[in-house]
């Protein structure tokens, strides 16, 4: 049976790359239909870029569809990628995350009546409020962020660069939040066809990583790569990141590289389309996003970034039994952090809206 996809914010960096890189990934079949979704942007430009995508990938023989309102949006499984505009203005997620409610709110009600029972991939931050909002009007099982698996991802990468091997050899999770309070597991992470040396190189990683805590770890990086971006070397910060421990390097790079790009398409992209491919072929693989808990994962009730399994209609949370001690307070601090600070952003969203209505 065709399958379709839709992508909301398809023309903007993240959308187009997300489109391209699925295209090309051929986990879509003849026939089935990817939807190109405006937000915010004109018609032309949504046809210029489904034109391209045709020249480029119609040997593939895909649908691609200019779908120009939500309203009108009638796929299987819908990737949010659509956002406020980001201005120069905005340099934290309290910022980002009180200019993104409205847009997330809208897309909650427009989404939940024109399809209802699709599955939500939410890419846009701050991710975990999206995924709130979006389960407040759509069955929460049906909507995932994926922050926590480009996080995991990364994770994995930077651990495959200190060993010299490939990223595709490592299982490595991050948890939490897709912001300051994520959390790698150390405890989480293996290596295929590990030779003695391998395992014996991670051990070592892991006990360097035990020496000064996280937290303070990734201050002083974040500091000194502040200054070396406010004095325009950029290679110098990203040499800084790479001298780093894995788990800290993960949490201060993207920061190197939105400073330069203002997002990080093309990484973004590749995370969508493992939890995607995780989708399709509902085959009970492991991947990582934000979900809305009730409970399934130590007892959160709320937003935190877990281990999941997909099948083509919901996600199931997948329980770890290695986590440490400390990790799991780790978690469960995030899990605070994240419902604090969602609590905090529509507060501040009902205050403003009254004091408008009032004034008026």
């Amino acid at each position: 049976m065709p399958v379709s996809i839709a992508i909301v914010g398809a023309s903007g960096s993240v959308g187009s790359a997300l489109a391209a890189q699925l295209l090309r990934s051929q986990l879509m079949e003849p026939r089935d239909r990817l939807q190109l979704v405006g937000h915010g942007t004109s018609p032309d430009k949504l046809l210029a870029n489904r034109i391209d995508l045709l020249d480029a990938f119609d040997d593939y023989r895909i649908d691609v569809e200019m779908v120009p309102n939500i309203e009108d949006v009638d796929a299987d499984i819908v990737v949010i990628a659509s956002s406020a505009p980001v201005s120069r203005d905005l340099t934290n997620r309290r910022q980002l995350g009180f200019s993104n409610l409205p847009v997330f709110e809208e897309l909650a009600e427009k989404c939940a009546s024109s399809a209802p029972n699709a599955f939500y991939i939410v890419i846009s931050n701050p991710t975990e409020l999206a995924v709130e909002i979006l389960s407040s009007r759509i069955d929460r099982r049906r909507v995932m962020g994926m922050g926590a698996q480009q996080d995991s991802l990364r994770f994995a990468r930077s651990i495959a660069k200190d060993l010299d091997i490939n990223r595709n050899r490592v299982r490595a999770s991050v948890l939490g939040e897709h912001g300051p309070f994520m959390v790698p597991l150390w405890s989480s992470v293996g290596i295929r066809n590990a030779s003695p040396l391998l395992l014996e190189a991670l051990k070592e990683l892991r006990q360097r990583s035990r020496i000064t805590p996280l937290s303070q770890r990734v201050a002083e990086l974040q500091s000194q790569v502040m200054s070396l971006l406010n004095a325009n070397k950029m290679a110098e910060a990203y040499e800084a990141t790479r001298r780093a421990l894995p788990d800290a390097r993960i949490m201060v790079e993207p920061t190197i590289t939105v400073h330069s790009m203002r997002s990080t398409p093309n990484a973004t992209a590749n995370a969508t389309i493992s939890c995607l491919a995780a989708l399709l072929a509902s085959d009970r693989r492991e991947v990582h996003g934000q979900v809305m808990l009730q409970g399934e994962f130590l007892g959160i009730h709320g937003v935190c970034g877990v281990p999941l399994a997909l099948d083509h209609e919901r996600w199931h949370v997948r329980l770890v039994d290695s986590m440490e001690e400390s990790e799991k307070t780790a978690v469960l601090e995030a899990a605070d952090s994240i419902r604090a600070f969602s609590e905090e952003t529509i507060a501040k969203s009902l205050r403003e809206s009254s004091y408008a209505t009032t004034s008026a």
